[in-house]
């Protein structure tokens, strides 16, 4: 079968009997599956599947980014495989020409490619996939389900391991509809995240309900009848290499652009792939701007810039003009939409950003979500998201609390670091959460100091596989949420690997601190000059003063609740004047609450179809 290789996002679900259930439960389980495929519906509201084999249920829900018909359908079956999938992989249509050798390709999808490509090479297709995604994939021959997850951990793969079962979803919320997941808070998990806030787990693994575990990114979990489960790591950061052109400095330089360059504009456009637009976020920093300029020249391209219906702060008004020389460049290549956000958070808000994966501890997560449904109420799928450009390049080494608490570029040493964790520690806890906080801290040194490279590039490895796996995480809860799907040209793994094989010394400008030298080399034919020096600066959000009257409203309005919530009061300090609190404590104590509320709810209702 010729034709374009097409993609889809989805949500996946299943249960993996390690040990036959009871014939009286047996019956149970393809229900609990099924409740668990609706909790998804989000993630894919155009089409559900579910699947039964021997000691083994799938479940899948599609978001369709193409025009997919019936042979496209998942959880997919070829030969004795079956697969559920959630991802895109950007090279399926160079894989499938390599494979069609020797399968016959009866759809268009890169589901059926992930699936023969495992057939043909066993776990080793992993090293030859390029792209985002999670899937579970079971082998009637052996009895063996194998999960897995992307090398990044763009998309997300929970699991619970249970008495004679594991099963697993891309969303904790799910699990819990399945009813045979426990609904307890993980005390000790939410504290941390608390302490050094949710952007530096020391523990990709754990989350904040006890027993439900994240498949790590770049992990393969095989699971067989009457057997433990077994991970195992396929990938990690390359170190260093050493060029042979080391003594010529401008040669390197140039040549480093173009080869960085190369790989950028690889990675657009493979992610421009499917039969729908694809739009971008434009910020009008170098990131999105480089994103967007490589994406415009392939098609039109929708672009989404934030700006807000009250007096915003200096750096969205920034972000509108920068947008704007943008897009006069390419006038008629970027159809630019500057959409106007409300800022005042109501309890709505806080329930829609929640994920119970982890505390919503960022007030930016609002904006986020809210910029999701622009794209989605634009009748839009799926967008490109800068999000990655600082972890591999040394974006951070100007911004203040990195210069404080990590390292600082123009005085390197070890030591910074000691004050990073604490310094994003939140007020108003409780002095039975401030107890954990110096053993908190310390896994965070611990992990700090277990990282290759001078100081520079061990902090940036360091929020690499920190900070770095949470943004992902809450972009792709927030866009699916909207059933839009995040695509992040930044964090294809050759320019990845790229990024960390070279002398971490020349992505940066020390005396200038200015980091992403060789992305801003690169765009230098691309972008206007203003974009290239614009200094780095964080995601906008309005005049915090209202945020913050807002907030304390809630408090105020809601007090009889917070106290009573044994969770947040355990963890909190409820301020008797909330006007007065500011709303680094107020953001967190909400978000506590309707974490736990959410958590709560869960455990007394199924999710609706």
């Amino acid at each position: 079968m010729s034709g374009p290789v097409r993609f889809s996002g989805c949500g996946i679900a299943g249960v993996f009997h390690l040990t036959a259930p009871p014939p009286a439960r047996a019956r149970t389980w393809s229900a609990a599956v099924q409740r668990m495929t609706q909790a998804l519906a989000h993630r894919g509201p155009h089409g559900e599947g579910l699947w039964e084999g021997d000691g083994v249920i799938l479940g899948h829900r599609r978001l369709a980014v193409t025009g997919l018909g019936e042979a496209g359908a998942q959880p997919m079956t070829r030969d004795h495989l079956t697969i559920v999938y959630n991802g895109e992989a950007y090279n399926a249509p160079a894989l499938r020409t390599e494979l069609a050798a020797h399968y016959n390709f009866t759809s268009h999808t890169d589901t059926e490619v992930v699936l023969r490509a495992w057939q043909h090479w066993g776990a080793g297709a992993l090293d030859k996939l390029r792209g985002m995604y999670a899937f579970a994939v079971f082998d009637a021959r052996t009895r063996q389900l194998t999960l897995v997850r992307d090398r990044i951990g763009i998309k997300p793969l929970y699991y619970h391991h249970g008495h004679g079962f594991v099963i697993f979803a891309s969303e904790i919320e799910a699990l819990l509809a399945s009813g045979h997941v426990p609904r307890r808070p993980d005390l000790d998990a939410l504290t941390r995240q608390l302490l050094c806030s949710t952007t530096l787990p020391a523990d990709p693994a754990r989350t904040p309900i006890d027993r439900v575990l994240a498949l790590p990114p770049a992990t393969v979990m095989t699971l067989r009848p009457g057997a433990r489960p077994h991970t195992r790591t396929y990938w990690t950061l390359p170190h260093q290499h050493h060029s042979p052109t080391a003594g010529c400095p401008r040669t390197n330089r140039a040549t480093r652009a173009d080869e960085f360059g190369r790989l950028l504009e690889e990675s657009v456009s493979g992610m421009l792939m499917g039969d729908v637009t694809v739009a971008a976020f434009l910020s009008g920093g170098l990131d999105s701007s480089a994103i967007t300029a490589l994406a415009a020249q392939h098609a039109p391209l929708p672009c989404i810039t934030t700006t807000y219906t009250t007096p915003p702060s200096p750096e969205a008004v920034d972000d509108l003009r920068h947008s704007r020389l943008l897009a006069d460049r390419f006038n008629g290549r970027i159809l630019h939409h500057v959409v106007a956000q409300p800022i005042t958070p109501t309890l709505e808000d806080l329930d829609a950003i929640c994920d119970l994966a982890a505390i919503g501890d960022d007030p930016r997560h609002l904006a986020i979500w809210r910029n999701y449904r622009t794209v989605h109420d634009l009748g839009l799928r799926v967008v490109l998201n800068g999000q990655g450009a600082d972890e591999i390049m040394g974006g951070y080494v100007g911004r203040p609390s990195t210069i404080r608490h990590l390292v600082d570029v123009r005085h390197p040493a070890y030591d910074t670091a000691r004050t990073f964790a604490a310094s994003r520690q939140i007020p108003g806890l409780s002095h039975h959460a401030l107890a954990l906080r110096d053993r908190a801290h310390q896994e965070v040194l611990d992990l700090h100091a277990s990282l290759p490279g001078d100081p520079v590039e061990r902090a940036h490895r360091l929020l690499f596989t920190t900070q770095l796996t949470r943004v992902v995480q809450f972009e792709d809860f927030l866009g699916m949420r909207a059933s839009v799907e995040a695509r992040f040209p930044f964090l294809d793994h050759p320019l990845v690997e790229w990024a960390f094989t070279q002398p971490f010394a020349t992505h940066i400008d020390a005396p200038a601190r200015r980091g992403k030298l060789h992305l801003a080399a690169a765009m230098r034919r691309h972008l206007p000059p203003a974009l290239l020096r614009r200094p780095k600066a964080v995601f906008p959000f309005p005049d915090m003063r209202t945020v913050q009257a807002a907030l304390a409203a809630l408090v105020t309005e809601h007090r009889a609740e917070l106290h009573n919530d044994p969770l947040v009061s355990s963890l909190f300090t409820i301020p008797t004047d909330a006007a007065s609190a500011g709303p680094e404590a107020l953001w967190p104590l909400l978000t506590l609450w309707r974490w736990h509320h959410k958590l709560r709810a869960t455990a007394r209702t199924p999710a609706p179809a």
